[in-house]
């Protein structure tokens, strides 16, 4: 199997898209655990804010998720481009589940889904 039989430009910005995802989750965690960034904590935090850093946790996930089941299905389509549709239908979802969270900085999630509807759309070059 050659190149052009792969969706390459999908796989490309697919893959972009999980690793922005991805390291947007992992950079909402750390911006919450880092105690120079988080400096509204302030004297009322204990008892007015408790709440907060629990919240925080909930769309850090979301993304550290989403952009773990982007990559692997960024991989999957190329290593096996006869089921891009359904890999990139998971992408396309999953980048719009990734907005819950960071979101990749908002790039990350438009590039993905972007990627989504590219895999969707690819068809192998019928030979012949």
């Amino acid at each position: 199997m050659s190149q052009v039989e792969k969706p390459l430009a999908a796989f490309i910005l697919s893959l972009a898209a999980g690793a922005l995802v991805l390291v947007g989750g992992v950079a909402s965690l750390l911006w919450m655990y880092y105690p120079g960034w988080m400096s509204w904590r302030g004297m009322m935090m204990p008892m007015m804010m408790w709440w907060a850093a629990w919240v925080w946790w909930i769309p850090s996930i979301i993304g550290i998720a989403s952009g773990a089941v982007i990559i692997v299905g960024a991989l999957s389509m190329y290593s096996n481009p006869q089921l891009s549709q359904l890999w990139g239908a998971l992408i396309l979802i999953f980048s719009l589940v990734s907005l819950l969270g960071l979101g990749g900085f908002i790039v990350g999630a438009l590039m993905g889904i972007v990627g989504g509807i590219l895999a969707i759309g690819w068809r192998p070059v019928a030979r012949g």
